[in-house]
């Protein structure tokens, strides 16, 4: 089965507002069997304007993906990172051929 992904870009306008968002969504992902592949807070943008937050995060599959977003206790987490925050969010799957 492919493996489902969150793929995150955007712009964090207040770090330490962050702070409580960023702790229980790392203590959460492990409730949902996912993982962090990339997080890099001032990536090197070459084209666009998509900001310099990038994060990866890996699901067992895109269905997993799509229920972990959808899932109550991510819709929470949300509340806790959009005031300091402008943050777009794909979910994407693995390409197996």
């Amino acid at each position: 089965m492919a493996k489902g992904y969150w793929v995150c870009t955007g712009t964090i306008h207040t770090p330490l507002g962050m702070v409580p968002y960023i702790s229980k969504f790392t203590a959460w992902l492990a409730t949902v069997n996912a993982r962090i592949l990339i997080r890099d807070l001032s990536s090197d943008v070459r084209e666009g304007s998509p900001g310099t937050v990038n994060v990866i995060v890996e699901f067992d599959s895109k269905e997993n993906a799509i229920d972990a977003y959808e899932s109550e206790g991510y819709q929470e987490l949300i509340k806790l990172r959009t005031p300091y925050s402008e943050l777009s969010l794909t979910i994407t799957e693995e390409l197996n051929e």
